[in-house]
């Protein structure tokens, strides 16, 4: 029997668990849904509430060393909470997928639209940089991890930002075929 694939859950309060019990994040909840596919995966959870994108790659060493096999990198509801410049985060972003590129560790990007930003034209900017660097790096992208759930107070905490129990569930069934793509093409 082979071992299980390494994926390295690598973003903010959304991959964390923010609110939630441990078992019911993100990486645990994909972990299972990955079992019931028949997919040996350990899921690492990387998710640290409050960062952005830089803070992420700040730790990256943290997360290299873990020997991933697979990487899901998550981050961007901060940066466009406090209205980080698009060319930052996206020279960060990129610093961070060429890292996991260098290793030879597939990625599925995660993109996040700026819904919250009051800027229209931040807004269009920033909501068009993970479509581009998943051009850019040929990486499978998950346009927008809050349209499963945001809006929805049945999948909402109080805070009406972060995902419930039920948000998280309907997030990561949402992100499953690309997560098992994935975890198939790095158990390959």
């Amino acid at each position: 029997m082979s071992a299980p694939v390494r994926i390295a859950c690598f973003g903010d309060s959304l991959t964390e668990g923010y609110g939630l019990a441990p078992d019911e994040a993100l990486p645990v909840v994909l972990e299972r849904m990955l079992a019931e596919e028949g997919i040996a995966a350990l899921c690492l959870n990387f998710g640290v509430s409050g960062d952005t994108a830089a803070d992420g790659l700040a730790r990256l060493g943290a997360v290299l060393d873990a020997r991933p096999d697979a990487a899901i990198v998550e981050f961007g509801a901060n940066d466009c909470f406090m209205d980080e410049p698009v060319s930052d985060v996206t020279t960060t972003l990129s610093s961070i997928l060429d890292a996991f590129r260098e290793r030879a560790v597939p990625v599925l990007l995660v993109g996040i639209t700026a819904l919250l930003n009051p800027d229209g034209e931040y807004r269009a900017r920033f909501d068009s940089l993970f479509a581009g660097l998943a051009e850019r790096y040929g990486v499978p992208l998950f346009p927008d991890i809050l349209a499963p759930y945001f809006g929805n107070d049945d999948l909402t905490l109080m805070d009406g930002m972060h995902p419930n129990a039920q948000g998280v569930e309907t997030m990561a069934r949402a992100m499953l075929p690309r997560v098992t793509d994935l975890a198939r093409k790095a158990g390959a």
